[in-house]
């Protein structure tokens, strides 16, 4: 599941689509943004800090259930010593009534240029990009009616999270500037020098670039990378940050701006700065339309994923199944009669039929014990097994259970502990498996 677009940048909103050694200095800058955007947050005097705060539990609700459509663009630049070597443009709309979404998305690494797109609603989904032109549709119905971002403010360890952060920051409280604009909108802004940044997050941005970067950079999967990104593995520190924030008059983000410095230098002692900026901002809210493609005379590719969560085609599986009974005589398997099964109805809560014995001339000791009874199985947590309960000739009530192998013509029944094994005196023997007459 993704969160709130306006807050994660690593899911949904990004759509990131960089290889892995870029991913992952893109994870590392969006990361130590994440934890300036927080300290800026909680530095602001206290009633700076609620306000803010209260904006983004406020936006982060609305943007994940309140509001019915809204678009996020979303643009990233990384550069090396001034020289950008990965960049990135994304255009996300979506729709919470109709619970679709469209997202465009442009990278650039180095000299090389993707388009990206994706298109989800309860019909399924649609990616392409323009490396093989191919619009890859996958038909899947979704009935889920809740929107599937989620709220982050109301995820399990959103509390502790929180509380690492503070944990980060110290006593900031000078560098950030709250300010009230004639319009009602409001606009938090600071920045974090050198000897601000606290010792903690230098520590764990060096580890992680040491670890990560260094190991990617090294992969010969990743060698065309290798000319883009630099290798840093020393002395490395986070140099600068800043942020700003915008919230409109009704208490919704409308606009994140993000930059940093990265400092470090490689194995050969060149120095890097490493400067990300990301700039997030909202618009058309409630007035954004989400299109399907036309495919028309486009290369498509279709999947089609069956519906697990109900029975989407139930007269495909009704009809008569049979499954042999058998003896072991002379060194052989001879065939003396068939279980059978009728399924005469299914729908998403039961299924109903009869079971029932027939044996072959000759075995009439086997058929005077034959069973035969209706059942009205239920289903329990899934489509995949029902259980019933029936009353045999001596008047006892015991439980049996029903599973339908979906896809394929066939099923499994038991009852009274007997899907497998032999009949009451030892010699019958069968299988729980039955397979459907077919004409």
């Amino acid at each position: 599941m993704e969160s709130f677009p306006g807050i994660s940048l690593s899911k949904g909103m990004l759509q990131l689509k960089m290889k892995k050694k870029t991913a992952m200095i893109v994870s590392l800058a969006v990361g130590t943004l994440m934890f300036t955007t927080t300290a800026f947050a909680e530095v602001v005097s206290k009633s700076g800090y609620d306000q803010a705060k209260e904006a983004m539990k406020n936006s982060a609700d609305s943007y994940t259930s309140k509001l019915s459509s809204y678009t996020v663009d979303v643009s990233f630049a990384l550069k090396d010593n001034g020289n950008v070597i990965s960049s990135q443009n994304s255009v996300n709309k979506y729709d919470l009534k109709k619970l679709s979404c469209e997202n465009i998305t442009n990278t650039v690494e180095g000299k090389e240029k993707n388009e990206g797109f994706y298109y989800r609603d309860k019909e399924g989904y649609i990616n392409y990009n323009n490396k093989d032109g191919v619009y890859r549709v996958t038909e899947q119905k979704i009935n889920d009616d809740k929107f599937w971002i989620n709220n982050p403010f109301k995820q399990k360890e959103a509390g502790d999270l929180e509380k690492i952060a503070d944990a980060f920051i110290g006593n900031l409280k000078d560098s950030v500037v709250a300010s009230d604009n004639a319009d009602g909108s409001k606009e938090f802004s600071g920045s974090l020098s050198e000897a601000q940044i606290p010792a903690l997050a230098n520590a764990i941005v060096s580890y992680q670039l040491k670890r990560r970067f260094g190991f990617y950079s090294n992969n010969q999967n990743n060698s065309d990378n290798k000319s883009i990104m630099p290798k840093i593995t020393q002395d490395i520190f986070v140099k600068d940050l800043k942020g700003k924030m915008t919230v409109d008059k009704n208490g919704l983000v409308q606009n994140v701006l993000g930059t940093g410095v990265l400092y470090g230098k490689d194995d050969s002692g060149k120095e890097h700065s490493l400067t990300f900026e990301v700039l997030a901002k909202s618009y058309d809210i409630n007035k954004t339309v989400v299109n399907k493609p036309d495919l028309n005379g486009k290369k498509v590719e279709k999947t089609v994923i069956e519906d697990r969560s109900k029975v989407s085609n139930p007269e495909l599986y009704t009809g008569t199944y049979k499954n042999n009974i058998f003896l072991k005589k002379d060194g052989k398997f001879k065939k003396i009669g068939e279980r059978i099964v009728n399924i005469d109805k299914i729908t998403d809560k039961n299924i109903s039929g009869s079971y029932s014995e027939e044996y072959l001339k000759g075995y009439e000791e086997y058929a005077s014990k034959a069973k035969s009874f209706k059942f009205n199985a239920e289903f329990e947590k899934n489509i995949y097994n029902a259980t019933f309960s029936y009353t045999n000739p001596e008047g006892k009530s015991l439980k049996g259970n029903i599973g339908i192998n979906y896809g394929f013509p066939r099923l499994y029944f038991d009852f009274d502990n007997s899907r497998s094994g032999a009949s009451v005196d030892g010699n019958a023997i069968f299988d729980g498996e039955f397979n459907k007459v077919i004409d």
